[in-house]
């Protein structure tokens, strides 16, 4: 997974990918109130349910989500940004 990254004040740590392809990202707290990060915790919920012990994990591809991340940061800057992925939920 890389090098260890300390939580900084305001952020929460966060594991992101699918597969073997996991990152540890530092989400600020503001980020996690937007819609569009609701809907990644609901992805995690539906993939690993609301019990996860640990580091919060989000089943999502990291270069999306670093996508999605830059959204909702420009979208609080009133700047246009699109996302090139798509988020969709796995179904059983």
């Amino acid at each position: 997974m890389g090098k260890s990254v300390s939580a900084q004040r305001g952020h929460i740590p966060v594991i992101v990918g699918e597969g073997k392809e996991l990152q540890r990202v530092l989400v600020h707290r503001k980020v996690l109130q937007h819609p569009y990060f609701t809907g990644l915790l609901e992805l995690a919920a539906m993939e690993f349910g609301h019990d996860q012990k640990g580091v919060l994990r989000i089943p999502c591809d990291v270069k999306c989500f670093h996508a999605i991340v830059q959204l909702i940061r420009s979208s609080t800057r009133r700047r246009k940004v699109t996302i090139s992925c798509l988020l969709v939920p796995k179904l059983m």
